[in-house]
C-alpha cells in the first residue's frame, strides 16, 4: 500500500473514532454553541491523527496538499457520516 493509501487509512479510523464521540459532545446541553464545539472537537482530532500518522509515517512523506487530499477530507466526511447516524439512532 502507497503512503496515500496507509494516510487515508489512518484519518478514516480516526473519523470514526471521532465521529461516534462528536455525538456526546453534541448532547452536552451547550445550546447554540453546542454545534460549534462538536466542529472544533472533530477538527482538533483532524490535528491528532496528523500528528500521529506524520509519526507513523514520516514527517516528510507526505506535503499538506497531499494531507488534505488523503488525510484531512476522508475523516471530516467520514466523521460526520458516523456522527449524523449516531444521532438519529441508527448506529
Amino acid at each position: 500500500m502507497d503512503v496515500e493509501g496507509k494516510c487515508c487509512l489512518i484519518h478514516t479510523i480516526g473519523g470514526l473514532i471521532f465521529g461516534y464521540f462528536a455525538n456526546y459532545v453534541y448532547t452536552l446541553g451547550l445550546g447554540f454553541f453546542s454545534g460549534l464545539a462538536t466542529l472544533i472537537f472533530i477538527f482538533i482530532g483532524s490535528v491528532i491523527f496528523g500528528h500521529i500518522s506524520a509519526r507513523i509515517l514520516g514527517e516528510n512523506s507526505i506535503d499538506q496538499k497531499q494531507w488534505f487530499g488523503c488525510g484531512v477530507l476522508p475523516f471530516f466526511l467520514v466523521a460526520i457520516l458516523v456522527w449524523i447516524l449516531k444521532y438519529n439512532g441508527v448506529i
